[in-house]
């Protein structure tokens, strides 16, 4: 009978942790999605001023980072994306990819266009994510909770 509340008390515990850590994902794909926009940002402000070349930019120590420190080798716009892919929802991806196509091989008013469009892009992107973030996380807690108690149920 103990061994029974016990194991159904640690089902109920391991549903709360997994809910638990889909919360703080959701959480840090705003993050990497926020460190972009500040990259992007730092990006424009860079041709915007001096002109400089995307690698240059790149590897400016003043350069935003990536959540949590990471910062790819390689001072390409693509590594940086690489880097970050799984972090990243579809759209977002497609979105940069396209903006590592585009940046750097044009006349400073283009890049500076492209640089707004993409800013306005992730923006909204963002906005959108973060609007859904609370209600998705009450629905997978509510879930992992229902789920932990169903299979106790039917252990039981």
């Amino acid at each position: 009978m103990v061994g029974k509340l016990l194991g159904s008390l640690l089902l109920l515990v391991a549903g709360l942790g997994l809910a638990h850590m889909e919360r703080l994902r959701g959480k840090h794909r705003l993050a990497v999605l926020d460190a972009w926009i500040a990259l992007l940002l730092f990006i424009r402000n860079q041709i915007d001023c001096y002109l400089r070349p995307l690698e240059e930019i790149l590897s400016h120590p003043h350069a935003p980072s990536l959540p949590y420190g990471s910062r790819p080798a390689a001072p390409t716009l693509a590594a940086w994306i690489d880097a970050s892919l799984p972090d990243l929802e579809p759209e977002a991806q497609r979105l940069l990819k396209a903006l590592a196509e585009e940046l750097g091989g044009s006349y400073r008013t283009e890049q500076l266009r492209r640089c707004d469009y993409y800013l306005s892009a992730l923006q909204g992107l963002r906005a959108k994510q973060a609007e859904g973030l609370s209600a998705r996380a009450r629905a997978t807690t509510a879930l992992c909770i229902c789920s932990a108690l169903g299979v106790a149920v039917l252990l039981w």
